[in-house]
């Protein structure tokens, strides 16, 4: 691009126009509001400027082996430009010199400088120099390097790069070897690599993994190659975090273990991973993390960081060229005769000293920070004393005339990036006051500012897509009678809860068309079959109703406003009418219509437009007209993709019939419609290109292309039809609801004017023609927008046979999908709505008596100014119905429309569609008034014009998925396809089962996979579509443009609600310029080191393991055991030696991690190599239950099938099943697995956790994703697929009814694979054996039963020894492994958001004990001087269970699940919040089994910390905290906000303790830091406080008399919130607490506070036993033996705590509901007990417990009785 500022504003321009084309707001005070905050470029700033700084030179590689440094074959090796034929010295900077250095030393070093500054370099250049001095001495064949990268894309890009250096060499004359092992080559290329060993070897981690743990023949010589090895380069060091980098950190070690590599140099490379304390400090945390991972020392002075100097004169700072900057800025242009020239440029200084470079005055030069494009100019001008709009425009002029220019190394001197962040704008929140009173605000909280303790609320305002009526979602509450807000979607379960219900708010204003009478309310509300009208029974408690409200949301007094009980479902003022089903936030639109999809695709597509405007590459030069888009969820990423493909899909089809209607003097009809938008698509055209766009085999010829073409017609028309469906894409409007398309009815005019066909009927025959042709425009319009139309293309078996017709010919973007539910014709009737199995049919339009259609008719204009006002006046509704039938008899006998029975009584009418004209219309003038949306109409305009060109772009606008979730080979193909290089063609071209070229895809969204990926050159546009995790992630993917120093732009999309984004949007430097935190390793973790010593044990075995598991189980025999060779091999004495000798050896490297470590005993390495058989089969089992359900699930599918009882339907849903299950079972039978499948033996071993797993999720929940039909990338049937999941994010995501996301498509989840074969699966009465728990009220401690109903055998927390009762039991649990989905419909671009269920999940765990049957729990105590402010509780390995409790907001709270059939497995739609969206029909069959409710569950080992505060604090104090703390460690240790799970406990209504655990898969090390560093926690909170908008004190130490001065206000003094808001604590994960959350409670500041000033201390551990008295025992044991010898009854428990350990009753009897005491009981205790119904016994005095027994009788029996 030649101008990214123009770029830029052009972007902004028209994504801004996009954004506010949507609003409609009919409040003048909101729209004064919205107006003023828009002006001033609230949600897309200007933009932060960054100048990449040049690095120092060093010299050549040519000059350093003129020195002797380097060997002389160097010279000829690293030289530039030897490709293009002009070869020139490699220049070194200073960095790569201090690097070859280091590796000629035979040192372990680390590189931490920038993009673009040759990192690469900085390790090949010793490396290779030492291979050719190694060859030149002894040519012995070795692999002496190996490169580890993070991912595939990267090491190909680095093989390029390298044989760019080897270009010129023949095969036998090359210096040095490179050869990729990835795991994508082809098996010759492996043979290759075994047969000749590179001498350098380049692969990632996960293939490294496979070829040290294979006994594979190929591997083994791979390995044995590297015997020795010399080098080990891991790129990108600081990615590695959590779990994958304490795997790779091990891998390191058996690596050097296997390859006896004791002499291994260790190369890192890596971005500064602090910013505190001096270079040494930095220096010292980067050696730290890398000696840890490569397991050798590393100390800071190995680490080599960047060495930069100025690009302009050296002498001349910004005071000497003060006085000759006001010329420079008002100089028209900038044009330099020569370098020396522009280095002396005062404008050229000025940029680099502000925006370039850095000179401290102790330290070595260093990165500018970035700065807004508004602040620079600002600072300009004050230097230059110019204007800020003159400085403004030069700094622009400047940077890009600077850009042109080249340094003497051929390099631009300020390469440049622009970073916008943009916002979304989120909502209007409102007072409830009248127009005029109440407070608008844009800022999302809970208190209107300066109200809280007067309890004012701020309520979030959303609008009538249509009038802009403004209308606000409330929670009403009947004792007493309020309104408080709600968040749109937040909804009740089906029925209205006792104590609350919701619905929405519209104030009443005049002229709204509800006013509060029967009919006013829609015509599908009232029943019409009696004579007096009223409410139907389904919508008597939806009917809206008057209410006063004040300001506090009090009811009785204030401002009147309809309340509209439940869902939205018509707009009070403008009548609106919405489907029963859908969200809310679809119908109303917010501050603005689109949310973070449509503003992702408007942006992209803006992107797109101007890059193609851009002329074509010159031949061999890549080619830059493509965006990369990124996100951190797959599912996002697959979202994203699909609403941007439908966009596209729909933009194109009515810009087509534009064009068509265009050609065709502005008017067509039905039977011309499809072949003239064919044509105005192009699609006429025979070239490639166009044939490629809709053909799936673009070579089809004859007969067959004819059938393709027609098909493809067909499809059209009927896409065309459905789009007349007012607002079924609402943030897409079609042509009708703009203005330019007009539906006509052909003759109508002269058909009206003719008498004869209405002389039968008094009234007709009296009107006008012109007054005839208003009605039957009224009746027609109602037909056609009800799809009651007489059409082929809506006819189901002329549907039918396109859709088959499709499937063969046409490609997926234009046929019809398999399973889409297509519109067939609809019937207007005249009567009630007949029903079908209970349901009023679907099919059927009711136009008679209270119809919107009767009533439109009865208040048109035109019966004011007709003869027969009069008479009309006095009609009922019998007369009205008797016009319209009237009126459709005259124009059946013209062939208007036609008459169908319906059953006996009744007629059904439809519209003829040949008898429609399609018209263009553009004659409604577009005001502030209109209803138009001109963006739209502007961008259709647009783009039938663009279609008009020879060649245009339209039909390359795709975008596609690129993540974990889509297979290898379809993620290289798409690789492929976005680089588009001339090498990606020839290469496509020459594979001949290519028969098109190579399609470019210019779009492609990836979850992190591509961040650190393939190095596109000329890419110089990336879109982010939420703020990344940390400032390493958003500098690897905006380090993705730009890379050859072009100018380049990067987009961050911020949303609304997530406070991650929205503080970063607001502090945007930081995450640009930010600190890379370094990351914590965990190398002490039990399961890791057990799946690497497990991998050893497998090495070591020498077996080699089938591809698929199928082989190696034995599937006869009972139990699939594993077959009898196979387990004697593994099993093998030798082999347990050899493992047991590596083992050792490995674990020697890692005796400083382990010392002290509570599980690690000196048998440790025996034990596991002992049990690594049984262990091996074990993880076997989850295949083997997947294999049995499968079976099951197809016998049960066989047997409905063959059954004579079934019907039809059932035995087709049957047939279906039992294919789905085929295949399932196919997939898991497969031979020949892949590496990338999940079946893949190795794949699947780590999955269960006994291999390695880095970044793959360890025991994942898997989802079922149906075949779609067509082949996949490798030419084979598409079989389905597995998705898998980390299992604690899959319970919600992947939970009862929920929407899974993939490849452009949306699946839900209908049935879970139930655990057949196993004990938990059906007892004897066909019910699912389920597990009860009991979880501790007092701590939220678990205690699980077993499978089968077996309960636990306690009475007593094992935790906090408190009593257990009734209210602790959760049963019902089943452990959910596998789901099923099917496929509902194609991602369109309704689907702004993935939508989530709400469920409402909790967490419980236990403690595990070590090797020595202890407790593994550490204690510590949060210390400010002597005074204790809480204490903490860490487990390095516990057990946590995550229980699915059911949907958040059901009817009833104490019943927990879901309903799911026990034999099926299929979740019921029962209780189900979208059950009304599904049409699914069960099998009847297996319907009467009864369904059973189940509380899905799973279940992990995870480190986990508890943090109890010593005072008590209140619920909303303890919401506060948990979400301060929580922001404040995901800042502090820079984690995801998904990363790190936060829970009350014991739970959320009765708030004790706060409970964290990583949720990332390993862990990132976060809580290891918070137990055992004693300032970790300090730093948290004070994070913590800077995030609730405190400043940090000057002298950086914390005092709370002093917040009140360090409060943040803006520039009117204003705060930046009351209690909280989306920058600081609320957030779219914590929305049920943002009542609770005041980020001013005086108890939490209070305590944040002293943890900003406190450390964290290790506790002594104290055992129970140790903490009772010897005297409490006697007493005991004194009492019992009294009790013995009286012979009375024994107690239940001994020893009980009670009030949360206040005091401990001696003895419990549960019967008699009786405690005894020994020791006195304070009274709060005794009165507690009592209210609870104990009674409370005190046994103090031992000389009355004689009489206190005898009184007691009830309770401990008497003597005689106990004698009988």
């Amino acid at each position: 691009m030649d101008n990214v500022f123009q770029f830029r504003d052009q972007l902004i321009e028209r994504y801004g126009s996009f954004s506010r084309s949507f609003v409609r707001i009919a409040a003048p005070d909101i729209q004064a509001e919205v107006g003023r905050q828009y002006a001033l470029g609230r949600y897309w700033p200007e933009p932060l400027v960054q100048i990449n700084p040049n690095y120092q030179r060093k010299g050549t590689v040519q000059q350093l082996v003129e020195q002797g440094v380097l060997h002389p074959t160097c010279a000829e090796v690293f030289q530039v430009g030897k490709p293009e034929g002009h070869p020139q010295p490699l220049h070194l900077y200073a960095h790569q010199l201090q690097a070859l250095a280091k590796g000629q030393a035979r040192q372990s070093y680390v590189v931490t400088t920038g993009t673009g500054s040759g990192k690469s370099l900085s390790f090949f250049l010793p490396i290779i120099d030492r291979i050719i001095k190694a060859k030149a001495a002894e040519p012995k064949l070795c692999t002496r390097a190996i490169v580890i990268y993070p991912m595939n894309a990267l090491a190909n890009s680095q093989l390029e790069e390298l044989d760019k250096f080897l270009h010129g060499y023949t095969p036998e004359a090359r210096p040095f070897t490179v050869a990729r092992y990835t795991g994508q080559e082809k098996q010759d290329e492996r043979n290759a690599v075994a047969d000749n060993p590179p001498d350098i070897l380049l692969t990632n981690f996960m293939m490294l993994e496979y070829i040290l743990t294979r006994y594979d023949e190929v591997d083994r010589r791979v390995v044995s190659h590297c015997e020795g090895l010399e080098f080990l380069v891991l790129d990108e060091l600081h990615t590695y975090r959590g779990r994958q980098g304490s795997d790779v950190a091990l891998l390191a070690r058996r690596l050097r273990e296997r390859l006896n590599a004791e002499h291994l140099v260790c190369i890192g490379t890596s971005a500064t991973m602090s910013s505190d304390g001096s270079q040494a400090d930095r220096n010292r945390v980067v050696a730290e993390v890398s000696s840890k991972l490569f397991g050798t020392s590393i100390t800071e002075h190995d680490v080599i960081g960047e060495t930069l100097e100025r690009v302009t004169n050296p002498l001349k700072d910004v005071n000497a060229i003060r006085a000759e900057l006001p010329a420079a800025i008002t100089r028209s242009q900038d044009i330099w005769p020569d370098f020396a020239a522009f280095q002396n440029d005062p404008l050229a200084i000025w940029i680099e000293l502000n925006l370039g470079i850095e000179l401290p005055v102790d330290e070595p030069p260093r990165r500018a920070r970035p700065m807004a494009l508004e602040e620079a100019s600002r600072h300009l001008a004050t230097d230059a004393g110019s204007s800020q709009e003159a400085a403004c425009a030069a700094l622009q002029r400047f940077l890009l005339a600077a850009h042109e220019v080249r340094t003497p190394q051929g390099r631009p001197p300020f390469a440049f990036k622009l970073h916008q962040f943009i916002s979304g704008p989120g909502k209007v929140l409102t007072t409830l006051e009248a127009r005029s009173k109440r407070h608008v605000t844009l800022d999302a909280q809970r208190f209107a500012p300066g109200r809280q303790e007067e309890g004012v609320f701020l309520y979030p305002t959303h609008f009538c897509r249509d009038c802009g009526q403004e209308y606000l979602p409330v929670w009403q509450s009947k004792q007493p009678a309020s309104f408080t807000p709600r968040e749109i979607d937040d909804i009740a379960a089906n029925g209205d809860d006792d104590a609350s219900s919701y619905g929405f708010l519209c104030p009443l204003v005049p002229g709204q068309q509800y006013g509060g009478l029967l009919e006013d309310l829609p015509e599908t509300w009232l029943d019409l079959s009696r004579t007096e009208s009223k409410v139907k029974p389904a919508y008597k408690n939806a009917v809206p109703y008057h209410v006063t409200v004040d300001a506090r949301g009090q009811s009785g007094t204030g401002v009147e406003y309809w309340f509209i009980p439940g869902k939205f479902r018509f707009c009070l003022n403008c009548g609106t009418l919405h489907e029963a089903h859908g969200k809310d936030a679809n119908r109303l639109s917010s501050l603005s219509g689109e949310g973070r999809s449509s503003a992702t695709t408007m942006i992209a597509l803006a992107a797109l437009q101007q890059l193609f405007e851009l002329p074509e590459s010159a031949p061999g030069q890549p080619d830059p007209r493509k965006l990369l888009g990124f996100t951190d969820n797959r599912q996002d990423a697959a979202l994203q993709a699909g609403h941007f493909n439908d966009f596209i899909f729909l933009l194109t089809l009515r810009a087509g019939l534009i064009g068509a209607l265009q050609d065709n003097s502005n008017l067509l009809d039905e039977e011309r419609l499809a072949e003239a938008v064919f044509r105005a698509l192009g699609f006429h055209n025979l070239d490639e290109a166009t044939l490629v766009e809709y053909l799936r085999t673009p070579k089809l010829m004859g007969l067959a292309r004819q059938e393709a073409q027609r098909t493809l017609r067909f499809i059209i028309a009927y896409r065309l039809l459905r789009d007349l469906r007012r607002g079924w894409r609402y943030n897409n409007p079609n042509l009708d609801q703009l203005g330019m398309l007009q539906i006509r009815y052909r003759d109508l005019d002269a058909f009206c004017a003719e008498a004869g066909p209405f002389a039968g009927h008094a009234v007709l025959a009296s009107l006008s023609p012109v007054h005839r042709m208003r009605l039957y425009e009224l009746l027609f319009d109602t037909l056609r927008r009800h799809l009651c139309l007489e059409s082929r293309y809506l006819d189901p078996v002329e549907q039918d046979r396109a859709r088959n017709s499709a499937h063969t010919y046409l490609n997926e973007r234009w046929a019809f999908v398999p399973d889409e539910k297509l519109e067939t014709g609809r019937y207007l009737i005249l009567g009630k709505r007949p029903e079908y199995k209970g349901k009023p049919r679907t099919d059927l339009v009711t136009g008679g008596p209270r119809s919107r259609l009767l009533r439109q008719i009865k208040v048109a204009a035109l019966w004011q100014d007709s003869a027969c006002a009069a008479e009309v006046k006095q009609w009922k509704d019998a007369e009205w119905t008797e016009l319209i039938e009237a009126l459709l008899k005259a124009a059946s006998h013209f062939g208007y429309v036609q008459r169908h029975p319906i059953d006996v009584q009744l007629a059904g009418w439809r519209l003829n569609a040949a008898a429609l004209d399609w018209c263009l219309t553009m004659d409604q003038p577009l005001d502030d008034t209109s209803r138009i949306n001109a963006y739209f109409r502007a961008l259709y305009l647009s783009i039938a014009e663009l279609l008009r060109q020879p060649t245009h772009p339209l039909f390359d606008f795709e975008a596609q998925e690129h993540t974990a979730q889509v297979d290898a080979p379809r993620r290289q193909l798409l690789e492929q396809r976005f680089r588009y290089t001339e090498k990606d063609r020839k290469d496509w071209a020459q594979n001949p089962a290519h028969e098109v070229p190579l399609e470019r895809l210019p779009l492609m969204f990836c979850s992190p996979t591509m961040e650190l990926g393939v190095d596109i050159s000329a890419l110089n546009t990336v879109y982010l579509r939420n703020v990344p995790p940390t400032p390493a992630n958003y500098a690897q993917r905006s380090g993705r443009a730009g890379r050859s120093g072009q100018q380049a732009l990067v987009v961050t999309y911020c949303a609304a609600l997530s406070p991650h984004d929205q503080w970063f949007f607001h502090n945007a430097d930081q995450m640009v310029h930010g600190v890379v935190r370094a990351p914590t390793l965990d190398l002490a973790n039990h399961d890791l080191i057990d799946s690497h010593l497990q991998a050893g044990w497998l090495a070591c075995t020498q077996v080699p393991l089938d591809d698929s598991i199928a082989p190696m189980l034995d599937l006869e025999q009972q139990g699939k055991p594993l077959k009898k060779a196979l387990h004697e091999a593994l099993s093998s004495p030798d082999a347990q030696q050899r493992a047991l000798a590596s083992a050792q050896r490995v674990i020697e490297q890692l005796t400083g991690e382990l010392e002290d470590s509570s599980w690690f005993t000196s048998n440790y390495v025996r034990q596991v190599i002992q049990d690594a058989p049984q262990r091996f089969s074990k993880a076997l089992e989850r295949w083997r239950v997947l294999f049995d359900a499968t079976r099951q699930q197809m016998d049960m599918a066989d047997h409905i099938v063959k059954s004579h009882t079934a019907s039809h339907s059932e035995r087709q849903n049957a047939q279906r099943r039992y294919g789905d299950a085929a295949r399932q079972y196919a997939v898991l039978l497969k031979s020949g697995n892949g590496q990338n499948n999940d079946f893949y033996t190795y794949r699947y071993l780590a999955s269960q956790g006994f291999l390695p797993g880095y970044n793959f999720p360890r025991l994942p929940l898997m989802a079922w994703i149906p075949a779609r039909g067509g082949v996949t990338t490798t030419g084979k049937d598409d079989e389905g697929s597995m998705v898998s999941r980390p299992r604690f994010l899959a319970l919600s995501e992947f939970g009862p009814r929920s929407l899974i996301y993939h490849q452009g498509r949306m699946y839900r989840v209908v049935r879970a694979k139930l655990n057949v074969g196993n004990a938990d699966h059906i007892t004897g009465n066909s019910q699912l054996s389920t597990i009860a728990s009991l979880v501790c009220s007092q701590c939220g401690y678990g205690h699980l039963g077993e499978p089968g109903g077996e309960q636990p055998l306690v009475n007593r927390c094992e935790n906090c020894d408190s009593l257990l009762t009734e209210h602790d039991w959760v049963r019902e649990l089943y452990r959910i492994e596998t789901v099923e989905t099917i496929a509902t419909e194609r991602i369109s671009i309704n689907d702004e958001e993935r939508q989530r269920q709400g469920f409402e999940l909790q967490t419980t765990y236990r403690f595990l004990p070590g090797p020595d049957g202890q407790i593994q729990k550490q204690k510590a105590v949060i210390q400010l001087g002597d005074e204790v402010l809480g204490e903490v509780s860490y487990a390095p390995a516990a057990q946590i269970w995550r229980i699915n409790r059911g949907w958040r907001r059901r009817k009833n709270k104490e019943q927990l699940g879901f309903y799911i059939n026990p034999i099926t497995g299929t979740w019921s739609k029962q209780d189900a919040p979208d059950a009304e969206d599904d049409q699914g029909n069960d099998d009847a069959l297996l319907d009467k089994v009864p369904n059973q409710r189940i509380v899905p569950f799973v279940e992990d080992h995870r480190n986990l910390l508890i943090l109890a505060p010593v005072q008590q604090l209140s619920l909303e104090a303890m919401a506060t905290l948990q979400a301060a703390l929580k922001r404040g460690i995901e800042m502090t240790f820079q984690i995801e906000e998904s990363e790190l799970v936060a829970e009350p406990l014991p739970k959320s209504d009765e708030r004790r303790a706060l409970l964290f655990y990583e949720a990332a898969e390993g862990g990132a090390g976060v809580l290891t830091r918070l137990a055992n560093d004693p300032a970790s926690l300090a730093q948290v909170a004070r994070n913590a406080l800077q995030l609730i908008h405190y400043r940090t004190p000057q002298g950086g130490t914390w005092i709370l008399n002093d917040l009140p001065s360090l409060e943040q206000t803006d520039e009117l003094g204003n705060y930046p919130c009351e209690a909280g808001c989306y920058q600081c604590l609320l957030s779219y994960f914590n929305q049920p607490d943002h009542e609770h959350i005041n980020r001013r409670h005086p108890e939490v500041l209070k305590l944040l506070v002293a943890l900003a000033n406190a450390q964290v201390q290790a506790k002594a551990d104290v055992t129970e036993a140790a903490t009772a008295t010897s005297l409490a025992n006697e007493q005991l044991d004194a009492w019992l033996a009294s009790l013995e010898q009286r012979g009375l009854l024994h107690p239940d428990t001994l020893n009980v705590a009670v009030n949360q350990g206040a005091a401990t009753a001696a003895a419990q009897y549960k019967t008699a509901r009786a405690l005894v005491f020994l020791s006195p009981v304070d009274a709060d205790t005794s009165n507690l007990l009592h209210d609870k119904g104990w009674q409370v016994l005190d046994f103090c005095e031992p000389a009355r417990w004689e009489e206190l027994f005898a009184a007691h009788f009830d309770v401990f029996g008497s003597h005689e009785k106990n004698e009988k």
